[in-house]
């Protein structure tokens, strides 16, 4: 996940890398946690999800359904947003999904709490944990705006995106998920959109990235 500072590509670069992509399928919701100081990936396109990490894939790509069948059919595919946090010992992932103005949170083993009814739909959630007895934080995006909340559903977005130190005005509106994770006392920002990933830590653009180049072997996972 850490990579050295990086100059943001030309449009002409960025044209050229959308060829890699032609006819592959945009996320529709992905997410990043900090396993244990591994950085592993969830990714959902559709009713498949898969977890990866920058080496190759752990597991999937599989359907929603099968690997969560306790999930209200709502959650089984077409998903607007995810995000992964930890819940009590072994490090173990608690998940939210929202889909439309619905939220939900759940374990591998069942649901912990939802559907809920949110405020505002949004267009990518993301969750992490500041410490030990402090609340999950959310991270929420909409259009041009985002929001920070600790108690689901969660308020409506408030402040542009072009508030964020260091954010490349492609990347102030119209994303397809955002993954925020805490990472030596700063947070560090992913926003996905179309086919590339920017990550921004401390006002700096740490890694600019093609999706097909940086995880080559997703390919057949976004083919349509």
């Amino acid at each position: 996940m850490a990579a050295a500072v990086v100059a943001v590509p030309s449009p002409a670069i960025a044209a050229n890398n959308s060829g890699i992509n032609a006819g592959l399928r945009d996320f529709d919701a992905v997410t990043t946690a900090n396993e244990r100081n591994v950085w592993k990936h969830l990714a959902l396109i559709q009713d498949r999800y898969v977890i990866y990490n920058d080496k190759g894939i752990i597991e999937g790509p599989g359907r929603i359904q099968d690997k969560w069948p306790f999930l209200p059919a709502l959650f089984h595919q077409d998903l607007d947003g995810a995000s992964v946090d930890f819940s009590g010992p072994g490090f173990r992932w608690i998940y939210t999904f929202t889909k439309g103005p619905f939220v939900i949170t759940f374990e591998d083993s069942g649901i912990v709490a939802g559907p809920i009814l949110q405020v505002q739909d949004y267009d990518g959630i993301s969750s992490y944990n500041p410490g030990q007895g402090v609340p999950v934080t959310y991270f929420a995006v909409r259009g041009s705006q985002f929001v920070t909340f600790t108690n689901l559903a969660g308020p409506a977005v408030n402040t542009p995106l072009s508030n964020i130190p260091g954010l490349p005005e492609q990347f102030t509106h119209d994303l397809d998920d955002v993954s925020v994770e805490l990472e030596r006392g700063t947070l560090k920002y992913s926003f996905y959109r179309d086919n590339q990933r920017l990550i921004v830590q401390n006002g700096r653009v740490l890694e600019l990235a093609d999706l097909a180049q940086k995880w080559p072997f997703l390919v057949n996972f976004r083919l349509p």
